[in-house]
Protein backbone atom coordinates (compact mmCIF):
# COMPACT_ATOMS: atom_id res chain seq x y z
CA UNK A 1 0.00 0.00 0.00
CA UNK A 2 2.86 2.37 0.84
CA UNK A 3 4.43 1.73 -2.57
CA UNK A 4 1.14 2.66 -4.22
CA UNK A 5 0.95 5.82 -2.12
CA UNK A 6 4.53 6.71 -3.08
CA UNK A 7 3.80 6.03 -6.75
CA UNK A 8 0.67 8.20 -6.71
CA UNK A 9 2.49 10.97 -4.85
CA UNK A 10 5.31 10.92 -7.43
CA UNK A 11 2.79 11.14 -10.26
CA UNK A 12 1.04 14.08 -8.62
CA UNK A 13 4.35 15.82 -8.02
CA UNK A 14 5.28 15.28 -11.66
CA UNK A 15 1.96 16.89 -12.47
CA UNK A 16 2.64 19.78 -10.09
CA UNK A 17 6.21 20.28 -11.26
CA UNK A 18 5.26 20.31 -14.95
CA UNK A 19 2.24 22.56 -14.31
CA UNK A 20 4.29 25.05 -12.29
CA UNK A 21 7.11 24.95 -14.82
CA UNK A 22 4.63 25.86 -17.55
CA UNK A 23 3.10 28.52 -15.27
CA UNK A 24 6.55 29.99 -14.69
CA UNK A 25 6.79 30.33 -18.46
CA UNK A 26 3.30 31.72 -19.14
CA UNK A 27 2.58 33.92 -16.09
CA UNK A 28 5.65 36.19 -16.49
CA UNK A 29 4.79 36.46 -20.19
CA UNK A 30 1.19 37.42 -19.39
CA UNK A 31 2.10 39.98 -16.70
CA UNK A 32 4.55 41.65 -19.09
CA UNK A 33 2.21 41.63 -22.11
CA UNK A 34 -0.96 42.71 -20.25
CA UNK A 35 0.43 44.97 -17.51
CA UNK A 36 -0.99 45.22 -13.96
CA UNK A 37 -4.39 46.71 -14.91
CA UNK A 38 -5.47 44.16 -17.51
CA UNK A 39 -3.85 41.30 -15.60
CA UNK A 40 -5.91 42.48 -12.62
CA UNK A 41 -9.08 42.25 -14.75
CA UNK A 42 -8.21 38.65 -15.60
CA UNK A 43 -7.53 37.92 -11.93
CA UNK A 44 -10.86 39.47 -10.93
CA UNK A 45 -12.76 37.29 -13.44
CA UNK A 46 -10.92 34.17 -12.23
CA UNK A 47 -11.75 35.02 -8.58
CA UNK A 48 -15.45 34.85 -9.51
CA UNK A 49 -14.77 31.46 -11.09
CA UNK A 50 -13.70 30.15 -7.66
CA UNK A 51 -17.35 30.32 -6.62
CA UNK A 52 -18.57 28.88 -9.92
CA UNK A 53 -16.14 25.98 -9.59
CA UNK A 54 -17.29 25.46 -6.01
CA UNK A 55 -20.97 25.08 -6.93
CA UNK A 56 -20.16 22.90 -9.94
CA UNK A 57 -17.99 20.53 -7.91
CA UNK A 58 -20.41 20.47 -4.94
CA UNK A 59 -17.82 18.58 -2.89
CA UNK A 60 -17.90 15.59 -5.25
CA UNK A 61 -14.10 15.58 -5.50
CA UNK A 62 -14.15 14.39 -1.87
CA UNK A 63 -17.44 12.48 -1.54
CA UNK A 64 -17.02 10.96 -5.02
CA UNK A 65 -13.49 9.87 -4.20
CA UNK A 66 -14.73 8.23 -1.00
CA UNK A 67 -17.58 6.44 -2.83
CA UNK A 68 -15.28 5.15 -5.57
CA UNK A 69 -12.60 4.08 -3.06
CA UNK A 70 -15.09 1.99 -1.06
CA UNK A 71 -16.65 0.33 -4.17
CA UNK A 72 -13.62 0.12 -6.46
CA UNK A 73 -14.47 -3.36 -7.78
CA UNK A 74 -18.14 -2.64 -8.54
CA UNK A 75 -18.11 -1.16 -12.06
CA UNK A 76 -21.91 -0.79 -12.23
CA UNK A 77 -21.89 1.27 -9.05
CA UNK A 78 -18.99 3.39 -10.35
CA UNK A 79 -20.89 4.00 -13.60
CA UNK A 80 -23.89 5.18 -11.58
CA UNK A 81 -21.72 7.55 -9.50
CA UNK A 82 -20.20 8.94 -12.70
CA UNK A 83 -23.64 9.40 -14.26
CA UNK A 84 -25.15 11.15 -11.22
CA UNK A 85 -22.24 13.57 -10.82
CA UNK A 86 -22.05 14.32 -14.55
CA UNK A 87 -25.80 14.95 -14.77
CA UNK A 88 -25.65 17.35 -11.82
CA UNK A 89 -22.75 19.30 -13.32
CA UNK A 90 -24.34 19.65 -16.76
CA UNK A 91 -27.65 20.99 -15.41
CA UNK A 92 -26.00 23.13 -12.74
CA UNK A 93 -23.61 24.68 -15.28
CA UNK A 94 -26.47 25.83 -17.52
CA UNK A 95 -28.20 27.60 -14.62
CA UNK A 96 -24.96 29.20 -13.38
CA UNK A 97 -24.13 30.69 -16.78
CA UNK A 98 -27.64 32.17 -17.03
CA UNK A 99 -27.31 33.67 -13.52
CA UNK A 100 -23.87 35.10 -14.34
CA UNK A 101 -25.22 36.69 -17.52
CA UNK A 102 -27.91 38.46 -15.48
CA UNK A 103 -25.40 39.60 -12.83
CA UNK A 104 -23.14 41.02 -15.54
CA UNK A 105 -25.99 43.32 -16.58
CA UNK A 106 -26.65 44.49 -13.01
CA UNK A 107 -23.33 44.79 -11.13
CA UNK A 108 -21.08 47.62 -12.43
CA UNK A 109 -17.78 45.94 -11.53
CA UNK A 110 -18.94 42.81 -13.41
CA UNK A 111 -20.22 44.73 -16.44
CA UNK A 112 -16.83 45.97 -17.73
CA UNK A 113 -15.44 42.41 -17.73
CA UNK A 114 -18.70 40.64 -18.63
CA UNK A 115 -17.41 38.86 -21.75
CA UNK A 116 -14.32 37.67 -19.85
CA UNK A 117 -16.50 36.34 -17.01
CA UNK A 118 -18.91 34.52 -19.32
CA UNK A 119 -16.15 32.91 -21.39
CA UNK A 120 -14.31 31.76 -18.27
CA UNK A 121 -17.56 30.36 -16.84
CA UNK A 122 -18.03 28.16 -19.92
CA UNK A 123 -14.40 26.98 -19.70
CA UNK A 124 -14.77 26.14 -15.99
CA UNK A 125 -18.09 24.38 -16.67
CA UNK A 126 -16.41 22.07 -19.17
CA UNK A 127 -13.48 21.50 -16.78
CA UNK A 128 -15.93 20.45 -14.03
CA UNK A 129 -16.94 17.45 -16.17
CA UNK A 130 -13.53 15.83 -15.65
CA UNK A 131 -14.00 12.53 -13.71
CA UNK A 132 -10.96 13.04 -11.47
CA UNK A 133 -12.84 11.65 -8.45
CA UNK A 134 -12.82 8.30 -10.33
CA UNK A 135 -9.04 8.33 -10.73
CA UNK A 136 -8.46 9.48 -7.14
CA UNK A 137 -10.78 6.84 -5.69
CA UNK A 138 -9.09 4.10 -7.75
CA UNK A 139 -5.68 5.58 -6.83
CA UNK A 140 -4.79 5.90 -10.51
CA UNK A 141 -3.13 9.32 -10.38
CA UNK A 142 -0.99 8.66 -13.48
CA UNK A 143 -3.99 9.22 -15.74
CA UNK A 144 -4.62 12.64 -14.21
CA UNK A 145 -0.93 13.49 -14.57
CA UNK A 146 -0.52 12.44 -18.21
CA UNK A 147 -3.75 14.09 -19.34
CA UNK A 148 -3.18 17.36 -17.49
CA UNK A 149 0.43 17.72 -18.64
CA UNK A 150 -0.63 17.17 -22.26
CA UNK A 151 -3.43 19.74 -22.08
CA UNK A 152 -1.28 22.29 -20.20
CA UNK A 153 1.41 21.93 -22.82
CA UNK A 154 -1.11 22.60 -25.60
CA UNK A 155 -2.48 25.62 -23.66
CA UNK A 156 1.04 27.01 -23.17
CA UNK A 157 1.91 26.72 -26.86
CA UNK A 158 -1.38 28.40 -27.85
CA UNK A 159 -0.67 31.35 -25.51
CA UNK A 160 2.61 32.13 -27.26
CA UNK A 161 1.08 31.60 -30.70
CA UNK A 162 -2.00 33.82 -30.24
CA UNK A 163 -1.28 36.34 -27.43
CA UNK A 164 1.02 39.20 -28.41
CA UNK A 165 -0.48 42.44 -26.99
CA UNK A 166 -2.79 43.60 -24.19
CA UNK A 167 -5.92 43.43 -26.38
CA UNK A 168 -5.48 39.66 -26.69
CA UNK A 169 -6.47 39.04 -23.06
CA UNK A 170 -9.92 37.89 -24.19
CA UNK A 171 -8.28 34.88 -25.86
CA UNK A 172 -7.15 33.44 -22.48
CA UNK A 173 -10.53 31.85 -21.54
CA UNK A 174 -11.06 30.71 -25.14
CA UNK A 175 -7.72 28.88 -25.18
CA UNK A 176 -8.51 27.43 -21.75
CA UNK A 177 -11.86 26.20 -23.08
CA UNK A 178 -10.15 24.45 -26.01
CA UNK A 179 -7.78 22.69 -23.61
CA UNK A 180 -10.62 21.66 -21.28
CA UNK A 181 -12.69 20.19 -24.11
CA UNK A 182 -9.71 18.05 -25.15
CA UNK A 183 -9.15 16.95 -21.51
CA UNK A 184 -12.78 15.90 -20.97
CA UNK A 185 -12.87 14.04 -24.29
CA UNK A 186 -9.69 12.10 -23.43
CA UNK A 187 -10.85 11.32 -19.88
CA UNK A 188 -14.32 10.05 -20.79
CA UNK A 189 -12.87 7.71 -23.42
CA UNK A 190 -10.20 6.53 -20.98
CA UNK A 191 -12.52 5.64 -18.07
CA UNK A 192 -14.70 3.67 -20.48
CA UNK A 193 -11.83 1.72 -22.09
CA UNK A 194 -9.74 1.18 -18.94
CA UNK A 195 -12.39 0.71 -16.26
CA UNK A 196 -15.65 0.04 -18.11
CA UNK A 197 -17.28 3.13 -16.61
CA UNK A 198 -20.02 4.64 -18.76
CA UNK A 199 -23.05 6.90 -18.54
CA UNK A 200 -26.18 4.99 -17.47
CA UNK A 201 -29.66 5.62 -16.12
CA UNK A 202 -29.95 6.20 -12.38
CA UNK A 203 -32.79 6.51 -9.91
CA UNK A 204 -33.84 9.76 -8.23
CA UNK A 205 -33.34 8.05 -4.84
CA UNK A 206 -29.67 7.39 -5.60
CA UNK A 207 -29.23 10.89 -7.02
CA UNK A 208 -30.66 12.38 -3.82
CA UNK A 209 -28.44 10.10 -1.71
CA UNK A 210 -25.24 11.28 -3.45
CA UNK A 211 -26.27 14.94 -3.20
CA UNK A 212 -26.96 14.63 0.54
CA UNK A 213 -23.72 12.70 1.05
CA UNK A 214 -21.75 15.47 -0.67
CA UNK A 215 -23.58 18.34 1.03
CA UNK A 216 -21.29 18.57 4.13
CA UNK A 217 -18.22 18.68 1.86
CA UNK A 218 -19.91 21.39 -0.22
CA UNK A 219 -20.68 23.48 2.86
CA UNK A 220 -17.08 23.10 3.97
CA UNK A 221 -15.77 24.22 0.59
CA UNK A 222 -18.16 27.19 0.54
CA UNK A 223 -16.61 28.34 3.78
CA UNK A 224 -13.10 27.60 2.54
CA UNK A 225 -13.67 29.59 -0.66
CA UNK A 226 -15.20 32.44 1.33
CA UNK A 227 -11.94 33.10 3.14
CA UNK A 228 -9.51 32.03 0.41
CA UNK A 229 -10.91 33.62 -2.76
CA UNK A 230 -12.78 36.67 -1.49
CA UNK A 231 -9.76 38.97 -1.43
CA UNK A 232 -9.44 39.38 -5.19
CA UNK A 233 -13.21 39.77 -5.50
CA UNK A 234 -13.33 42.58 -2.92
CA UNK A 235 -10.29 44.34 -4.35
CA UNK A 236 -11.82 44.09 -7.83
CA UNK A 237 -15.06 45.66 -6.61
CA UNK A 238 -13.35 48.40 -4.55
CA UNK A 239 -10.51 49.20 -6.94
CA UNK A 240 -11.98 48.18 -10.31
CA UNK A 241 -9.52 48.68 -13.19
CA UNK A 242 -6.64 49.73 -10.90
CA UNK A 243 -3.13 48.29 -10.77
CA UNK A 244 -3.59 47.14 -7.16
CA UNK A 245 -5.79 44.24 -8.33
CA UNK A 246 -3.03 43.12 -10.70
CA UNK A 247 -0.47 43.34 -7.91
CA UNK A 248 -2.58 41.18 -5.62
CA UNK A 249 -3.35 38.70 -8.42
CA UNK A 250 0.39 38.34 -9.02
CA UNK A 251 1.16 37.82 -5.31
CA UNK A 252 -1.65 35.29 -5.09
CA UNK A 253 0.08 33.26 -7.82
CA UNK A 254 2.90 32.65 -5.34
CA UNK A 255 0.32 31.43 -2.80
CA UNK A 256 -1.13 29.20 -5.52
CA UNK A 257 2.30 27.67 -6.12
CA UNK A 258 2.48 26.80 -2.40
CA UNK A 259 -0.96 25.20 -2.61
CA UNK A 260 -0.01 23.21 -5.68
CA UNK A 261 3.09 21.90 -3.88
CA UNK A 262 0.89 20.87 -0.94
CA UNK A 263 -2.06 19.32 -2.75
CA UNK A 264 -0.29 16.30 -4.37
CA UNK A 265 0.65 14.91 -0.96
CA UNK A 266 -2.77 15.69 0.54
CA UNK A 267 -4.60 14.27 -2.50
CA UNK A 268 -2.64 11.02 -2.55
CA UNK A 269 -2.76 10.68 1.25
CA UNK A 270 -6.56 11.02 1.41
CA UNK A 271 -7.56 7.64 -0.15
CA UNK A 272 -4.49 6.00 1.44
CA UNK A 273 -5.38 7.23 4.95
CA UNK A 274 -9.01 6.15 4.54
CA UNK A 275 -7.73 2.58 4.21
CA UNK A 276 -4.58 2.53 6.37
CA UNK A 277 -4.78 5.27 9.05
CA UNK A 278 -0.97 5.53 9.21
CA UNK A 279 -0.51 8.60 11.43
CA UNK A 280 3.17 7.95 12.04
CA UNK A 281 3.72 8.72 8.36
CA UNK A 282 1.78 11.99 8.74
CA UNK A 283 4.01 13.08 11.63
CA UNK A 284 7.17 12.33 9.63
CA UNK A 285 5.90 14.35 6.66
CA UNK A 286 5.07 17.35 8.86
CA UNK A 287 8.49 17.25 10.57
CA UNK A 288 10.28 17.23 7.21
CA UNK A 289 8.17 20.18 6.09
CA UNK A 290 9.04 22.11 9.26
CA UNK A 291 12.72 21.96 8.32
CA UNK A 292 12.06 23.34 4.84
CA UNK A 293 9.80 26.10 6.21
CA UNK A 294 12.46 27.31 8.67
CA UNK A 295 14.98 27.60 5.82
CA UNK A 296 12.73 29.16 3.16
CA UNK A 297 10.73 31.73 5.18
CA UNK A 298 13.64 34.17 5.82
CA UNK A 299 14.72 33.95 2.16
CA UNK A 300 11.24 34.86 0.89
CA UNK A 301 10.92 37.71 3.43
CA UNK A 302 14.30 39.28 2.59
CA UNK A 303 14.19 38.91 -1.19
CA UNK A 304 10.43 39.43 -1.78
CA UNK A 305 10.89 42.37 -4.21
CA UNK A 306 13.58 40.62 -6.23
CA UNK A 307 11.49 37.45 -6.46
CA UNK A 308 8.50 39.51 -7.64
CA UNK A 309 10.49 41.32 -10.36
CA UNK A 310 12.01 38.03 -11.57
CA UNK A 311 8.59 36.37 -11.73
CA UNK A 312 6.39 39.19 -12.99
CA UNK A 313 8.69 41.82 -14.50
CA UNK A 314 9.71 45.43 -13.91
CA UNK A 315 6.82 47.46 -12.47
CA UNK A 316 5.77 44.70 -10.07
CA UNK A 317 8.13 45.68 -7.23
CA UNK A 318 5.10 46.54 -5.06
CA UNK A 319 4.18 42.86 -5.04
CA UNK A 320 7.08 42.27 -2.61
CA UNK A 321 5.38 43.87 0.40
CA UNK A 322 2.15 42.01 -0.40
CA UNK A 323 4.07 38.72 -0.36
CA UNK A 324 5.49 39.64 3.07
CA UNK A 325 1.96 40.20 4.38
CA UNK A 326 0.95 36.81 2.99
CA UNK A 327 4.00 34.97 4.34
CA UNK A 328 2.13 33.41 7.32
CA UNK A 329 -0.38 32.06 4.80
CA UNK A 330 2.43 30.59 2.73
CA UNK A 331 3.88 28.84 5.78
CA UNK A 332 0.68 27.20 7.07
CA UNK A 333 -0.81 26.08 3.74
CA UNK A 334 0.94 22.70 3.69
CA UNK A 335 0.18 21.54 7.27
CA UNK A 336 -3.37 22.93 6.97
CA UNK A 337 -3.97 20.76 3.88
CA UNK A 338 -2.47 17.66 5.49
CA UNK A 339 -4.35 17.97 8.79
CA UNK A 340 -7.69 18.48 7.05
CA UNK A 341 -9.39 15.51 5.37
CA UNK A 342 -6.38 13.11 5.17
CA UNK A 343 -5.99 13.27 8.99
CA UNK A 344 -9.41 14.12 10.40
CA UNK A 345 -11.74 12.18 8.09
CA UNK A 346 -10.27 8.68 8.80
CA UNK A 347 -10.75 9.41 12.52
CA UNK A 348 -14.44 10.12 11.95
CA UNK A 349 -13.84 13.83 12.50
CA UNK A 350 -14.81 15.17 9.07
CA UNK A 351 -17.37 17.45 10.77
CA UNK A 352 -14.48 19.24 12.48
CA UNK A 353 -12.68 19.62 9.15
CA UNK A 354 -15.83 21.22 7.76
CA UNK A 355 -16.28 23.27 10.92
CA UNK A 356 -12.73 24.66 10.63
CA UNK A 357 -13.58 26.08 7.21
CA UNK A 358 -16.78 27.64 8.56
CA UNK A 359 -14.76 29.10 11.43
CA UNK A 360 -12.28 30.54 8.91
CA UNK A 361 -15.06 32.02 6.77
CA UNK A 362 -16.76 33.68 9.77
CA UNK A 363 -13.43 35.07 11.02
CA UNK A 364 -12.46 36.43 7.59
CA UNK A 365 -15.87 38.06 7.10
CA UNK A 366 -15.69 39.65 10.56
CA UNK A 367 -12.21 41.00 9.87
CA UNK A 368 -13.31 42.41 6.50
CA UNK A 369 -16.39 44.00 8.07
CA UNK A 370 -14.16 45.68 10.66
CA UNK A 371 -11.92 46.99 7.89
CA UNK A 372 -14.95 48.36 6.03
CA UNK A 373 -16.44 49.83 9.23
CA UNK A 374 -13.23 51.71 10.06
CA UNK A 375 -12.54 52.58 6.40
CA UNK A 376 -9.27 50.63 6.37
CA UNK A 377 -9.78 48.55 3.22
CA UNK A 378 -6.54 48.35 1.27
CA UNK A 379 -4.38 45.63 -0.21
CA UNK A 380 -2.17 45.27 2.89
CA UNK A 381 -4.93 45.09 5.51
CA UNK A 382 -6.80 42.52 3.41
CA UNK A 383 -3.66 40.37 3.10
CA UNK A 384 -2.94 40.60 6.84
CA UNK A 385 -6.52 39.59 7.66
CA UNK A 386 -6.15 36.66 5.26
CA UNK A 387 -2.95 35.53 7.00
CA UNK A 388 -4.65 35.77 10.41
CA UNK A 389 -7.52 33.64 9.13
CA UNK A 390 -5.34 30.97 7.49
CA UNK A 391 -3.18 30.66 10.60
CA UNK A 392 -6.26 30.41 12.84
CA UNK A 393 -7.72 27.60 10.68
CA UNK A 394 -4.43 25.70 10.94
CA UNK A 395 -4.40 26.07 14.76
CA UNK A 396 -8.06 24.97 14.92
CA UNK A 397 -7.34 21.75 12.99
CA UNK A 398 -4.15 21.04 14.92
CA UNK A 399 -5.94 21.39 18.28
CA UNK A 400 -8.72 19.00 17.13
CA UNK A 401 -6.13 16.42 16.07
CA UNK A 402 -4.21 16.67 19.35
CA UNK A 403 -7.37 16.52 21.48
CA UNK A 404 -8.54 13.37 19.65
CA UNK A 405 -5.22 11.54 19.37
CA UNK A 406 -6.65 8.78 21.59
CA UNK A 407 -8.72 7.68 18.55
CA UNK A 408 -5.57 6.80 16.62
CA UNK A 409 -4.83 3.08 16.29
CA UNK A 410 -1.58 2.77 14.37
CA UNK A 411 -1.11 0.05 11.82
Amino acid sequence: MKSKLLKNTIYLYLLTFSSQLLNLITIPYQTRVFGPEIYGMVGFAISIMSYIQLVLDFGFILSGTESVSSHENNREYLSEIFSIITFYKIICGIFLIIILFILCQIIPSFKHVSLLILLYSIAYWVNALLPDYIYRGLEQMRYITLRTVLVKLIFTVLIFVFIHNDSDYILLPILLLVGNIIAVFISWINIYKEFGIRYKKFSFVNFKHEILKSLPFFCSRIASTAYQATNTLILGMYFSGQKVVGYYTSADKIVSISKSVSSPIADSLYPYMLKNKNYTLIKKILLIYLGFAVLLAPIVFIFAEKISVILFGVGYESVGNIVRCLLPTLLVIFPTYIICFPVLNPLGLSNYANMSNIFGAVLQILLLLLLILFNQINIYTICISSSITETSVFVFRLVIWIKNRHLIKEK
